[in-house]
């Protein structure tokens, strides 16, 4: 198994509801991600996917998010946005836009800070 992986990062705020701490009130982050993508196969060129279409294809994604208010954005407006939340809705969003053939996204981590992250993945790590 080939596996790829690239570092990208964005900043925004948000507020988690329903949650009994400090976090509970409008605070931010300068978030970092990490996505993983892997393949059983190389390309006729001898790669699994070239690593300016997985950044391309992230930031794509990152830009939705990237100095907004995470809570009013679709579907943070009703989902609590979590790190956990937030790791899954970009596993999924960066899914649909790179997920072609054998070439899937394996994992996405996030970082909200550089001692704390969570992995989102579908199956073993």
């Amino acid at each position: 198994m080939f596996v790829l992986k690239i570092v990208t990062d964005f900043a925004s705020a948000h507020s988690l509801r329903n949650y009994p701490g400090d976090c509970s009130r409008l605070h931010g982050h300068n978030w970092q991600v990490e996505v993983m993508v892997a393949s059983k196969e190389l390309n006729y060129n001898g790669i699994v996917i070239d690593f300016r279409d997985i950044k391309k294809q992230t930031k794509t994604v990152v830009k939705r998010l990237d100095h907004q208010y995470l809570n009013k954005i679709v579907p943070f407006d009703k989902l609590n946005p979590t790190s956990e939340n937030l790791a899954k809705y970009l596993f999924d969003e960066v899914g649909r836009l790179i997920n072609i053939n054998d070439v899937k996204v394996k994992a996405v981590t996030i970082w909200e800070t550089s001692r704390a992250s969570v992995t989102y993945s579908q199956g073993d790590l």
